[in-house]
């Protein structure tokens, strides 16, 4: 469930705000894209370092 979280806040939502800020030619709505696509890069590396499955320590955990 929180990786589709992560997915919408960092490509189609900044995606859809983009373009209507282009459209608009608003920089608040720029601006909340940008925003949002920050959020949700930096979720998605807490959830990632959190969760604490990376792929080297299975490959170490492999060999011992």
């Amino acid at each position: 469930m929180a990786k589709w979280v992560f997915l919408l806040l960092v490509f189609p939502l900044p995606l859809t705000l983009l373009a209507a800020g282009a459209a608009l030619a608003s920089s608040p709505v720029l601006a909340s894209a940008f925003v949002l696509q920050y959020l949700g890069l930096l979720a998605e590396r807490w959830f990632f370092f959190a969760q604490a499955k990376h792929p080297q320590n299975l490959y170490y955990q492999a060999i011992s």
